[in-house]
């Protein structure tokens, strides 16, 4: 009989495991999820994708995948609503509705959806495209402009990239495009592993990607991205490519590696700078965003270069990192841009003891978005200036995963003051902690629908060992639920949001296709050890459905659970 290995022994055996190759046995299953590791939406809430990991190396490859989300969003309220006409063909086992008592529920009992009542659906029901990528990816991030996905790979130390067709305002032909030169086959060509070859164009300091790539961070614009390494003291920074400023797309290129950041880097975050923080940057009429400068150059002067903070899972410390492009460019287009990174601080982080191995993180801009939108509209010059300095200068809220101990870790980013002398928008500070179950791992920042209608933000936590989400409400700071799932949740993805709305508290509008189906309603939960993915209801301005709520329950499982080969 094989040996069973435990199975957290296993799972931390392999993210310390050095690089491997894809092999060229065979092809990953394009339309099953694989070891999910990172989720995400099109801005026009059209595509689910997914990146799969391969992490038993059960195949040549992980992929990525992209599936109808307005079908699978379309049977979810199907299935809440009435379980009963639910169409079985969809079902992984036709029988599995009966079997949770829906079809003919005993006289005086009412039917819960949630994991006791959400029997398996079929994911190729929803499947529409798939490329093969290389093993041990680890996230998966969208552009702000919907058009390119970035995803760390371990297996061949890159971050790979493919092209896909925006529903940011638009209605492409193919939404379902994944486009990596694939060619005649399925997986990404070299040319897509950004990284990988020190000759790939833009890249001029000829650098290659250190091992263990983990953590992802986007530039505000998207312009930059940075990649953590989760076993080393380095952190790399690329060019995107991304069309920034109505720009072309260019091919992405490693563009620096800085050293001796703390070792052992996991969660990264850009700091959110907010320009009315500096007069220079105040608008002629500042509660229209369109109003024009005042002084751009100016402003462009006052603005602080983007920086970005990044956890340890070695050591009670967070880094704050500084992009800088090449200080000897003077504006000759025959010199190449050559950005580069400086770890400028570091700070300890004592909120409790220990505050060892520390992992998500983010941060939260609402405060600043709300206090402006709270300045009454008669106020105008002198004091409308100050109202809007002092808005934009309240610290951004910070919150990272902590496992040892399991905490949530809160904290301020920037310092509050009108005092431009003493204003410091990246003074970073860990002020209090909230326990949690075992194993946190990742913290999204996403609202829920209140019983209002409207808006409110909340914290999630996953927590991977203890398989929960935690759900926490910074404004009140209180955990409001506790949510189980599946064995091993790795990430999440929120139907499509703007977080000014979010801050403002505005009504959450209803879906164009459904007058009765709010447009953000759902979360979409990676279920690492069992290969599938778990919708989660958010909406608490539903009535109740046969007197029980779905708000905050597990009411859809997409794809058939699979348990992991050797016990992991």
């Amino acid at each position: 009989m094989a040996r069973r290995l435990p199975r957290l022994g296993v799972l931390a055996l392999a993210f310390l495991a050095g690089c491997f190759a894809s092999g060229d046995g065979t092809e990953p299953p394009p339309d099953r999820f694989n070891f999910p590791v990172g989720l995400a939406v099109s801005p026009g809430g059209a595509v689910l994708f997914a990146a799969n990991s391969n992490f038993d190396l059960q195949w040549s490859g992980g992929t990525v995948e992209a599936y109808d989300l307005v079908a699978v969003r379309r049977d979810v309220v199907s299935m809440i609503q009435s379980p009963a006409t639910f169409p079985k063909d969809r079902l992984v086992d036709p029988r599995g509705l009966e079997q949770c008592g829906v079809a003919s529920p005993p006289q005086g009992s009412a039917t819960t959806l949630g994991q006791q009542c959400a029997p398996p659906v079929r994911s190729e029901t929803y499947f529409r495209n798939s490329a093969t990528i290389g093993a041990f990816a680890t996230d998966l991030q969208m552009s702000p402009d919907g058009r390119r996905l970035f995803i760390p790979v371990r297996g061949d130390a890159s971050l790979t990239w493919l092209d896909v067709a925006s529903d940011k305002n638009e209605n492409p032909a193919d939404p379902f495009r994944l486009d990596c030169g694939q060619g005649g086959e399925r997986r990404c060509n070299a040319a897509h592993r950004a990284g990988n070859n020190p000759d790939e164009p833009g890249n001029t300091r000829r650098l290659t990607l250190p091992g263990e790539p983990f953590g992802l961070a986007l530039s505000e614009q998207g312009d930059f991205a940075l990649v953590t390494h989760q076993t080393q003291t380095k952190t790399s920074l690329l060019r995107t490519g991304a069309a920034v400023a109505g720009g072309p797309a260019t091919a992405p290129s490693l563009q620096f590696v800085v050293d001796g950041v703390t070792n052992g880097g996991v969660g990264i975050a850009a700091v959110p700078h907010d320009p009315d923080a500096f007069p220079a940057c105040l608008r002629t009429t500042a509660n229209d965003s369109k109003s024009a400068l005042r002084d751009p150059a100016a402003c462009a002067a006052a603005l602080p270069r983007p920086a970005f903070i990044q956890t340890s899972r070695a050591a009670a410390k967070i880094d704050l990192l500084r992009l800088y492009e090449d200080e000897g460019y003077q504006g000759d287009p025959s010199q190449p841009r050559r950005p580069f990174l400086q770890r400028e601080r570091q700070v300890d982080v004592v909120a409790n003891a220990g505050n060892f191995d520390s992992r998500g993180i983010a941060v939260d801009p609402t405060p600043r978005i709300a206090c402006k939108a709270r300045i009454g509209k008669n106020v105008t010059g002198a004091e409308l200036d100050r109202q809007v300095l002092a808005c934009a200068r309240l610290p951004a809220r910070v919150f990272v995963a902590n496992r040892s101990p399991a905490s949530l870790l809160i904290g301020t980013l920037g310092q509050e003051g009108v005092d431009g002398a003493l204003y410091d928008p990246d003074l970073l500070s860990i002020k209090t902690s909230v326990p949690l179950s075992f194993g946190p791992s990742r913290v999204y920042l996403a609202p829920v629908v209140e019983t209002d209608g409207t808006y409110g933000l909340r914290v999630f936590v996953v927590c991977f060992d203890a398989s929960v989400i935690y759900v926490f409400d910074p404004n009140s700071n209180t955990v409001e639920n506790i949510i189980r799932v599946g064995d091993g949740p790795f990430a999440m993805a929120f139907d499509p949001f703007d977080i000014g709305d979010v801050a403002k508290g505005n009504a959450v509008p209803f879906d164009s296709v459904s007058t009765t189906v709010r447009r953000f309603r759902f979360a979409y939960v990676a279920i690492f050890r069992n290969s599938h993915v778990q919708v989660l209801d958010l909406d608490n301005s539903v009535p109740k459905i046969a007197g029980k709520y779905t708000y905050q329950q597990i009411v859809y499982n997409l794809g058939e659970p699979t348990a992991p080969k050797g016990g992991l």
